[in-house]
């Protein structure tokens, strides 16, 4: 369709950022039909971020988180993290033929990319806020319909999702009850009580369970919670490098100190365990 290889936008989908008109392809890109036009970048992505919702001049990961993050997760660290959502997904859409699948925060594309292997007949749509991390997506997959948006102000269609995919990433209640179609599923993925504790015993003096559930908090009635599971993955880090790689895709990264840093530093080898809650969620319909 464009010269990128872009994969064909499913009709409808994709909404305009500035007015919500639908978006459909024109040339080597999308427009709505007040003219507001969005270019397919040389790569393959679309950007739908406005300018002014950027909040930041380089919103989300930089190059060196994103370099990180692909770095160990190729390593396949998480990769039983990555097979129990691609199992989940997998069962819950057994009924249906061409499900529309968003990954809200998709990162670096790596899940993302696991859910389109196992669910080939799938239309895949994955969004998140950082320029690099998009565009190390375009290298993993162009099968995949990829975005540079918010999680807050989606760009795609009411009711149009089967199901969104969050994965440490924000929730936005309001957004995908909007987008996900009658009955339709969220699957969330947030740290379990002792997430990475071997990491942060490395780093802090005082070390605290993560508080399990918080996340639900805030759940409105619209969604009510069909399943919980923990899954956990076990691995060895042994080098210092793989170590900050880890770091670098954690929250602690821009909280700790220079001498917790230095004293992480020193370690050439860690042991950990990644204890990871999925919750899935249903749309009443």
């Amino acid at each position: 369709m464009t010269s990128v290889s872009q994969v064909p936008v499913t009709r409808d989908i994709l909404r305009c950022p500035v007015c919500h008109a639908p978006l459909a392809v024109s040339d080597n890109g999308m427009e709505c039909a007040s003219r507001h036009r969005f270019d397919f970048a040389r790569q393959g992505y679309l950007n739908l971020l406005l300018s002014h919702k950027m909040n930041s001049r380089q919103p989300g990961d930089n190059q060196d988180m994103v370099a990180a993050r692909t770095r160990f997760l190729d390593a396949g660290h998480y990769q039983p993290v990555s097979d129990a959502v691609a199992q989940v997904t997998t069962q819950i859409l057994t009924d249906k033929e061409a499900p529309v699948i968003l990954d809200a925060g998709c990162g670096e594309g790596y899940y993302t990319h696991q859910l389109k292997t196992a669910l080939p007949n799938a239309d895949v749509y994955a969004l998140d806020i950082s320029k690099p991390a998009i565009r190390a997506c375009c290298r993993r997959s162009r099968d995949i319909h990829w975005l540079i948006g918010s999680v807050a102000d989606l760009p795609l269609a009411d009711n149009s999702t089967d199901v969104v995919v969050s994965i440490f990433s924000r929730i936005d209640w309001e957004t995908f009850d909007r987008v996900l179609k009658p009955s339709g599923y969220l699957i969330i993925l947030a740290p379990g009580a002792n997430h990475l504790m071997s990491l942060r015993e490395a780093i802090y003096e005082e070390v605290r369970s993560y508080p399990v559930g918080k996340i639900l908090n805030s759940m409105p009635e619209t969604f009510s919670v069909i399943s919980e599971h923990t899954i956990q993955a076990d691995f060895c880090l042994n080098s210092a490098a793989e170590i900050r790689d880890l770091l670098a895709m954690t929250p602690h990264n821009w909280h700790i100190s220079a001498a917790q840093r230095q004293r992480l530093d020193a370690l050439h080898q860690l042991q950990c365990t990644a204890e990871i809650k999925r919750y899935i969620l249903q749309l009443t319909p």
